[in-house]
Formats: structure tokens, sequence, C-alpha cells
């Protein structure tokens, strides 16, 4: 019987080329994988609209930024009574409380007794900061969330992050008669950038369950 050919070893440029295939097929997987998450973001986020009706809660926030309408939606839900107080988070700090409260149609009594200014919250991260400081202060455990549709799952996940004890009640304002995300250059600008936010505030998230979860290293007993 003949004897069956030894096989020959790779060489190392045969490895190198292997290694090469497989790092270049983990890369393709990766970006499949977070081009499938974004157009899941991009639908899901202009999937959402105004609701027409929202619960009652503790309490009302109102985080300030590009994309009108949610001072005037804030304000709407506290005449309402949906809330005990409205925090106004991210003012600018150039922006007096009278001409902020101008802009608001509610009563006079209303803007001085249950108006909260937050001037500190310059970005997201201090938005959730500040609202959760808020929401501790008083001892709220439900507030209503006014932001853009398109900022509402960083916010919730920012929130979540500063307390998770809070119970958010999304209540997005969405622009009207806007076109579709893949039709619109800027929006799709937009949205692919708070894309990456989410993303790094997932990984943030993730890491600090990790150390929460993390066994403690019990301390030497020092020797007698």
């Amino acid at each position: 019987m003949k004897k069956a050919a030894p096989k020959q070893k790779k060489s190392g440029g045969q490895k190198l080329w292997a290694w090469m295939k497989f790092f270049a097929l983990v890369i393709f997987v990766a970006l499949l994988i977070l081009a499938f998450g974004f157009i899941a973001f991009a639908e899901k986020v202009d999937g959402l609209s105004t609701p027409k009706t929202a619960p009652n809660a503790d309490g009302i926030v109102v985080w300030t930024g590009s994309g009108g309408g949610r001072l005037e939606a804030g304000a709407a839900l506290l005449a309402q009574g949906k809330g005990e107080r409205l925090l106004i988070s991210g003012v600018n700090r150039d922006l007096k409380p009278e001409t902020l409260f101008n802009l608001l149609d509610i009563p006079e009594e209303t803007k001085t007794c249950c108006i909260d200014l937050d001037y500190a919250a310059e970005d997201t991260i201090g938005n959730a900061r500040e609202t959760a400081a808020w929401a501790e202060a008083l001892g709220y455990d439900h507030i209503l969330l006014v932001t853009s549709a398109y900022h509402m799952p960083r916010a919730q996940s920012e929130i979540t992050l500063a307390a998770g004890r809070i119970r958010i009640s999304p209540y997005p304002v969405s622009a009207e008669n806007r076109l579709h995300w893949y039709s619109d250059r800027d929006r799709f600008d937009r949205l692919l950038g708070e894309y990456a936010k989410l993303l790094v505030t997932m990984a943030r998230g993730s890491n600090n369950q990790q150390r929460e979860d993390a066994p403690d290293t019990p301390l030497p007993k020092p020797q007698e």
C-alpha cells in the first residue's frame, strides 16, 4: 500500500494570509451588525410620534436642545396636571428666567410655584445627572421625559445610568411633515451621529454593570 503523503506545514506567509482573512471576516460581520442596528434605530425613531395623551407622573422634565416644541409640550403637560412640577434642564445661561417664562402659555402662579430651571447641564450626560438629582431631592419615582424623538433612546439610557430607580414615561416631540431618514441627508447624518453616541452610552452601561457584578476581592489577612 502507498503511504499517504505527509501534510505540508503552512509557511509564515500562508499563516499571515489566513489570519488576515479571519480578521477581515470579523470586521465585515461587525460592520454588518452595526449597519442593521442603525437601520433598526432609524426606523424606530422615525416611528416615534408625539403622544395624544400622557400618563400622570410625579414630575415632568424637558431637555432643551435643537428641535422646537419641547418647551410648549412640557408646559402643556404641566397645565394638564400630568405632573406636580416641571424641570427645564440645560437652559442657556444667558437666558433670563423671565424671558423663558414668557414663552410658556401657563398661568403666572404656575410659573412661580411649579417650574425649576437647570442651568448646570451642558450635554446629555449633564441633563441626566441633573434630572436624577432633581427627582431624588423631591422623592419622585416616575417622570415624564420630554425631548426630541431622535434623542429619546439615548436620553432614557443616560437617566437609567444616572439613577436606575426612576421610571420614565417618554414623551417624544417629533417634527411634522418631515422626510424619511434615508431621503434627507441632514437627518441621516444627525441620526448616524446619535446612533454612535447611543452605542457609547450602552458600552458605558455595560462596563458599569460588569463592575457591579464583579465579586469583591477579599483583603489578605494580616500575618500574626
